[in-house]
């Protein structure tokens, strides 16, 4: 499968964490990710995704739907 180059973005909220306090809207890091590649990976429409956190690795796997 082809490799796919993304950017990590910054967004900003509009709200506060309990626990936290901000001046301003604090801004919080994204990705985004659309495309039919997705599809093609087992991802469509609606599909339960299970996101493993890593130190710099992020795993995505598709869940059959509850």
């Amino acid at each position: 499968m082809k490799i796919r180059y993304m950017k990590v973005r910054k967004a900003y909220r509009d709200y506060y964490l309990k626990n936290q306090s901000h001046p301003g809207y604090p801004t919080t890091p994204y990705i985004l990710l659309k495309g039919n590649w997705l599809e093609e990976a087992g991802f469509v429409i609606d599909t339960p995704v299970l996101v493993h956190v890593q130190p710099n690795r992020l795993v995505l796997t598709p869940r059959e739907p509850a």
